[in-house]
Formats: C-alpha cells, structure tokens, sequence
C-alpha cells in the first residue's frame, strides 16, 4: 500500500475515539449504572487503570507483526486453511458489532426523533453512507473522522460545563455499600468495551509508522475517560438510582441543556454526536471485513461492501436477531463478549511468540 494512502497516529486517535467511544456512550454507561449503581465509576476507572497493563499484549502483537496485516500474517503463518478460518470468525464478530451499533442507532432514532419513519429507511440511508464511505478507502475515514471529532469534542464539553448548576459530585459517595460485588460486575462490562481496542491490530497495516507503547496507553486512557466523565456526570446530575433506570443517560444530560431563558430544547446535538460515531463505526467494520479478502478488482470490493450493507440492514430488521441483539446490549453476553475478547488476544499473542518476526511490512 502507498505510503500516501496510510495514516498518522492523530488520524489514529480520532478514528479509534470515535467508532469505540460510540460503544461507551450507547452501550457500555447504561449497562454500567445498571450493574453498579453509584459504585459504577470506581468500576471503570479501575478497569482503566488494568487495561493499562492489558494493552502492552496488543504493543507486543503489533511489533512482532511488523505492520503487517494480520490476516496475511495468519496466511503467510499457517496456510490459507488457518488463514480463512480467522478472518472468518473477525468477520463474523466486526459484522455483529456492526448490527448492534446499527440497531441501536436507528431504534433511538425512532424513539425520539422520526417515530413515523419506517426503520428500514433510516437503516438504509445509514448504511448506503457507511457503504460509501469505506469503499473510499482508510483515508476517507479518516479525513472524514478529523472533521467530526472536534465538534463532537466541543459538544461534549459544552453538555458537561452547561449541566454543572444541576450537579453533585457528593452523590458519588458512599461506595460499596451493597460490597464489591456490584462493582466486579462493572468491571466486567467495562472490560468488554476497553478490550475493543483489539481493533488496532486491524489496523496496523494502514498506519505509516509504529505506534510505541506510550501513544496506545495515551489511546487507551482516552477511550476510557469517554466512559468515566458521562458517567460521573450522569450520577451527580440525576442520581445513583435514577441514572441507573436511564435507558440513555448520556443524551438525557442533553435533555437539561439550556442556553440563558430563551434557547432550550437543544438536545437535537446530541443526533451529531451519535451519527457520527455510527458512521465512522460501522465504515471501519466494513472497511475491516473488506480486507480481509484481497480484491483484484475494485468493483468487486463495492459489491462486497454493499453484500454486507444490505445483510446489516435485513439482519438488524429480524425479531428473533432484534431480540438478541436487546438481550446483548443489556449486558446478557457481557462475560462472554469480555472472554472471547481477551483469549483472542492472547492466542494472538502466543502465536507471534512463538513465530518468527515477519520481515516485510503490510
């Protein structure tokens, strides 16, 4: 690939900030409150603080790797048997992803903003846009990514300064009232969601230099303060117990926003911030699933994009997957998403052990 064509570590940071922050807001802070209630954001925060230590496994991997791509390294490693099974199984796990963050975004459309409006309408213009977007390559998305972050940043800064009159950061405490074991189940969810981070491994071969070790901890201390700054918010502003009944805490912060008497009603922003995080999602998902198969041909490659576009948008549509998906997001595969995650990482792990370092680049 065309040094031209790859991307620096910032376009990195904002790409990764926004498809796995999405995660955090939509998915890992309810789903937090509900497990832990007040305890919640010790939870994460130390969460954080292990995922510090967990994410030198994935500096390791890369830097064994060479930038390789890993799907060619599982080929050029094991054979192309070995090779497809895993990019078989990535495929299958980056397109569940993918439902989910659709689902979820197109029900909370619904719900709030376009009721009348069918759901495969609004799934359809997402996804057509997702399609787009990462057939245009690595570089799209993260042009694309440089453009949004900021204002989703400015946003998110401007719903913490502007809620602070209803704030009480008292509410915090007392922890571990009901003992540690409401918190340990927190720390399982959060882990879930940090342990997405594996995504960088996917990506390695589309970054013109190597990350070290400093900028995936900076990385991941970033994503995780996505997580614990609502999510304190979210307790000091309405209270251990009814952020944890809040289907959405993050967005009902929106919902308090007012600008001097006469501007209210602004939490129509907060559909900026979650589309975005959608978009460059759902893109790199598709991105990633379409590298695993090496196009000759770039029609080929749309065709494929779309294959997936489509299969996205009627799976998400089916009641029994809907209702999985529901069962998913309320936190029923939590360990089970925490422990395919982290054998992933460490069967990956032991493999570049135990091979030797690939010398060419991706």
């Amino acid at each position: 690939m065309p040094t031209s064509k790859k991307i620096s570590l910032i376009e990195v940071y904002f790409i990764m900030l926004l498809s796995l922050g999405i995660t955090n807001h939509v998915i890992l802070i309810p789903l937090i409150l509900q497990y832990a209630g007040r305890d919640a954001w010790m939870g994460t925060l130390l969460t954080m603080i292990l995922h510090i230590g967990w994410v030198y496994i994935l500096f390791f991997i890369m830097k064994r790797t060479q930038q390789q791509s890993i799907f060619a390294w599982f080929k050029d490693g094991f054979g192309p048997i070995i090779g497809w099974i895993f990019i078989c199984i990535m495929s299958l796990y980056f397109f569940w992803m993918s439902i989910v963050i659709l689902r979820e975004t197109v029900t909370w459309i619904r719900v709030t903003y376009l009721p009348q409006t069918p759901k495969t309408v609004v799934s359809l213009t997402i996804i057509l846009l997702c399609v787009y977007v990462a057939n245009n390559g690595i570089r799209s998305i993260a042009i694309i990514s440089g453009i949004l972050l900021p204002v989703v940043w400015v946003l998110g800064h401007f719903v913490a300064v502007s809620n602070l009159q209803y704030k009480d950061y008292s509410l915090l405490t007392p922890l571990f009232v009901e003992g540690y074991t409401p918190m340990l189940k927190s720390m399982i969810v959060a882990g879930g969601g940090f342990m997405e981070m594996i995504v960088l491994i996917f990506l390695q071969h589309h970054m013109k230099r190597k990350m070290n070790y400093l900028s995936i901890v900076i990385l991941s201390v970033l994503l995780g303060g996505l997580t614990l700054g609502p999510l304190m918010g979210a307790i000091a502003t309405f209270g251990p117990v009814p952020a944890m009944e809040s289907r959405y805490p993050a967005y009902e912060q929106w919902m308090l926003v007012t600008i001097t008497k006469y501007i209210t009603h602004v939490d129509f922003l907060a559909l900026y911030q979650w589309i975005s995080g959608t978009l460059i999602r759902i893109s790199l998902f598709l991105l990633i699933m379409a590298d695993g198969i090496s196009f000759k041909k770039s029609r080929r490659r749309l065709w494929y994009l779309l294959g997936l576009g489509t299969a996205l948008t009627v799976f998400s549509l089916i009641p029994v997957i809907d209702r999985q998906i529901e069962l998913f997001v309320l936190g029923k595969y939590s360990a089970a998403f925490l422990g395919f995650l982290s054998g992933l990482t460490l069967f990956i792990a032991i493999l570049v052990t135990f091979k030797p370092k690939t010398k060419r680049g991706g």
